[in-house]
């Protein structure tokens, strides 16, 4: 199910994670990245150069991070792209939200907030990306997505 609000997506409350738009390599130096590492510290930002290192995580996949000084249990980090501001794309976008429900449902997480990934310097269409959202996301009954975005025209076509 989805829930979509305008906001900053480093206050909403009533979630157990929230997610980041990534890229593979770690550097959160842009858009919702940065404004996550500036409200939760460095030390989401070291976290996640040591896990791409090690992990090395294409476009599509996610690794989680803790969440700093965020009230949060951690960052879920859905791999958009491999560079900083690289490419992406829709499937890669539906990708990383079906492994996000598969993690969420392993891992019995029932609020995760995210953003509109890819829209930002991935340069993907807010209502393409809002469409593809609920396609994939409105489904799932056992887990609340909480959209959040600072863009209400966005928020709306959630």
């Amino acid at each position: 199910m989805i829930r979509a609000i305008v906001g900053d997506l480093t206050k909403v409350e009533g979630v157990e994670y929230i997610c980041n738009a990534a890229n593979g390599i770690g550097p959160m130096g842009g858009g919702v990245a940065a404004a996550i590492r500036r409200a939760g510290g460095r030390v989401i930002e070291e976290e996640a150069i040591r896990i791409c290192q090690a992990q090395d995580p294409q476009p599509g996949d996610l690794y989680v991070t803790g969440a700093g000084t965020l009230p949060f249990r951690g960052v879920i980090h859905l791999v958009t792209m491999k560079q900083p501001a690289g490419q992406t794309s829709y499937a890669i976008v539906r990708q990383c939200l079906e492994r996000l429900i598969t993690y969420c449902r392993e891992h019995g997480i029932k609020h995760v907030a995210l953003p509109a990934l890819g829209t930002g310097v991935g340069g993907l269409d807010k209502g393409k990306v809002a469409k593809l959202f609920r396609e994939v996301l409105e489904p799932v009954m056992d887990v609340e997505f909480v959209v959040v975005d600072i863009d209400e025209s966005f928020i709306q076509q959630v």
